[in-house]
């Protein structure tokens, strides 16, 4: 296959932001594990208020990826690519997009149903948009499971993305990564 020269890059606030989140990603996922593991409550609830802030910091940045795609849109895919390769990255990159708005949202639901503080690295709280029945954790559970495994098929999702960039750069050699994304 040869490298489509044609194929225009992501403008550097695209780039910007993906290696954002890229590199928040694994920093978040080791968060919710090791809190998970913590050998205190204390160090438990440290770690999961943090990754309750960089939940939000994810957030925030996955806003900002959206309004710009939808300001300023993609390069089109490669002519080279075979259809059925680029409606599985397409597939794949929405479905990364939605688990990334889905996990945060999930979250927020778990942290408020814990009546956990609300600030963020201390320069603001987030509102609480609801209040959690007393008697009933049946919402917390629902939300908790959703975050769980989002968070797998995120970790799923992801490795198919980053072998697939592997794959082009190193089995087809077309440059895919340094074109579209440095």
């Amino acid at each position: 296959m040869s490298a489509n020269v044609s194929v225009k890059r992501y403008r550097l606030p695209a780039r910007i932001l993906h290696w954002l989140v890229a590199l928040a990603i694994p920093w978040q996922i080791y968060l919710g594990w090791a809190a998970e593991l913590a050998a205190s409550r204390d160090s438990s609830f440290r770690l999961i208020y943090l990754h309750y802030q960089v939940g939000v910091s994810i957030a925030a940045l996955m806003v900002l990826r959206l309004t710009w795609r939808i300001a300023v849109g993609a390069p089109p895919p490669s002519v080279d690519e075979p259809t059925w390769r680029r409606r599985l990255a397409g597939l794949t990159h929405l479905s990364i997009y939605g688990l990334l708005f889905l996990l945060p949202a999930s979250g927020y639901v778990i942290w408020v149903w814990m009546d956990a503080p609300m600030g963020i690295f201390g320069l603001f709280d987030l509102p609480r948009l609801f209040t959690p029945p007393a008697d009933n954790e049946t919402g917390r559970a629902i939300a908790w499971y959703v975050h769980y495994w989002s968070g797998w098929t995120l970790i799923g999702l992801v490795t198919l993305h980053i072998g697939a960039a592997l794959w082009h750069e190193f089995v087809l050699r077309d440059r895919l990564i340094r074109r579209r994304m440095l």
